[in-house]
């Protein structure tokens, strides 16, 4: 793929004559494309100019990928939030990045609510895209009062169309958020460059078993690395449509895979296992499915091998292939594929991605020696937006990703553990830091330490305390749990709180939490 703009990428590559598909509603690339183009007009028109940033306050929905691919071709930064940040975390991070517009969802954010202070706001809603139950979905973004200054996305698409593209391949495209590769949040910054490349070598790492208009299905939502490029950006520029989940319900995915061709599907763990605890996995809905690619958080051999026989029975020739990645290298950067596959392992580096392992001393170890894993790939990001985050080594631009793991002599690649403290729960990137940093603003908090807790095969947050003063156990648990859900997204709320007299601690008089993990 030559250097150019996702825009370019999406307008040259994209199959016109497929479609990308939100609530059953269909939408022909050709016109989302032309929507793309009206909004980028308006961006201009409205005085954005190139290096500014626009807040994608958005789930997985037709105008978030709009908004980005016109960023791209203004050389805007899509800075992409989570749409279930609490109103005062946004304004933080809306001041961090210097945002100079606001786009929200009505369903989610009222106008009343909006923040005065955010610059442009854009309003987006169902009813934009649907035709049935329009009038319900327009009604129900009606409710409460409207503010004369929120502009209406669907009114922005219809600007005439500006022919010039002032973004450039190796520009910042958009912001991620992430927990960086020591388990701080970080904004990531990635460029048009990191999505194509990463588009370009999986396009040359997967080779479909038909040559057939199909879709992608994609549940994995656009403020992740993961969904945005891989299961949107490179579906659509492989030529495949693209179904957009803002939400991931088992019952919604089996109707679409039984009513449309999906033959791709981008996904976590917690995903497959959802699936897998409602006995909603052996479908015939499967049929036309060509491939299950995994990543984002650890998956289990024994689910592997689940998968894999549900898929024996129910499809040609689809397998679940586990892969390797971060949001500091566009998603994914390793991956098993129908070419090159190992029971255990991530796969190998995909085609432009060097990946070695370092010791604690910065040199390269030998093959099968654990060490931390070093990525060098086209994906790479720019760096974090505050300090850096790329190491020059070997006369080449690394990402530390902060996991222990170890290549074997095939160059297949085996993660064996997380350095980083960042957990992943319903696929969402919580930071026990931020939620300890939270919680000790509690005036009787003494110390604070959070971990990752199994309950009933679930993943959730338990919450260690150490007192100040004495205090009734029970006002401790109320206490944690309300200022975590006052400031935090659902997610980060511990659902368990201990008292503890005193913290355990390392040789080193740290807190050790992970002798707390298995508390």
């Amino acid at each position: 793929m030559e250097p150019c703009t996702c825009y370019e990428a999406l307008i040259n590559c994209a199959d016109k004559k497929t479609n990308i598909i939100f609530y059953g509603h269909k939408i022909s690339v050709e016109d989302f494309i032309r929507d793309v183009e009206g909004l980028a007009a308006s961006f201009r028109e409205m005085g954005l100019k190139r290096g500014d940033t626009v807040t994608v306050y958005l789930p997985s929905c037709p105008q978030g990928v709009a908004a980005f691919y016109a960023c791209s071709k203004l050389g805007l930064v899509a800075n992409m939030v989570h749409p279930l940040v609490p109103v005062d975390l946004l304004k933080q991070n809306l001041r961090k990045v210097n945002s100079k517009a606001l786009m929200f969802f009505d369903v989610l954010l009222r106008d009343e609510n909006v923040l005065d202070d955010c610059g442009i706001l854009i309003r987006c809603s169902v009813a934009d895209y649907v035709t049935l139950r329009k009038p319900v979905y327009a009604l129900f973004g009606m409710a409460g009062k409207r503010r004369r200054d929120v502009r209406r996305y669907r009114s922005l698409v219809k600007n005439p169309v500006i022919a010039e593209i002032e973004g450039g391949h190796d520009d910042a495209v958009c912001y991620m958020h992430s927990g960086g590769t020591g388990g701080d949040p970080k904004v990531v910054a990635l460029s048009n460059d990191s999505f194509n490349n990463t588009a370009q070598a999986m396009k040359l790492m997967y080779h479909p078993s038909e040559e057939v208009r199909a879709y992608n299905l994609a549940t994995l939502p656009i403020f992740h690395a993961y969904g945005l490029c891989a299961a949107v950006h490179t579906a659509l520029v492989l030529g495949y449509g693209v179904i957009l989940v803002p939400k991931y319900d088992v019952k919604t995915v089996c109707r679409v895979m039984k009513k449309h061709r999906v033959t791709c599907w981008m996904v976590v763990p917690a995903m497959l296992k959802k699936m897998m605890a409602q006995n909603r996995l052996d479908t015939s809905a499967l049929k036309n499915l060509d491939v299950i690619w995994c990543g984002g958080d650890v998956l289990d051999e024994c689910m592997v091998e689940e998968v894999d026989e549900v898929l024996r029975r129910r499809t040609k020739r689809a397998r679940l292939m586990r892969g390797y990645g971060l949001t500091e290298v566009c998603g994914v950067c390793a991956v098993n594929s129908f070419d090159f596959y190992k029971k255990g392992s991530c796969g190998k580096p995909m085609p432009t991605c060097e990946i070695r392992i370092f010791n604690d001393d910065g040199d390269e170890v030998p093959c099968g020696e654990r060490g931390e894993i070093a990525v060098c790939a086209g994906g790479n990001m720019i760096g974090y937006l505050d300090d850096g985050g790329v190491t020059e080594k070997y006369g080449k631009k690394w990402i530390l990703t902060g996991d222990v793991g170890y290549v074997d002599e095939e160059g297949f690649l085996f993660v064996v553990d997380r350095k980083k403290r960042s957990l992943k729960i319903a696929a969402v990137n919580v930071f026990p830091a931020q939620v300890e940093n939270c919680i000790k603003t509690l005036p009787f908090v003494d110390e604070a330490c959070v971990v990752g807790y199994l309950f009933e095969g679930k993943q959730y947050l338990k919450a260690f305390v150490t007192l100040k003063a004495s205090t009734p156990r029970q006002k401790v648990k109320e206490q944690v749990t309300a200022v975590c859900r006052d400031n935090l997204i659902p997610y980060s709320v511990p659902r368990f709180v201990e008292v503890l007299d005193k913290m355990p601690r390392t040789p080193l008089g740290k807190i050790d939490y992970r002798s707390l993990e298995n508390k």
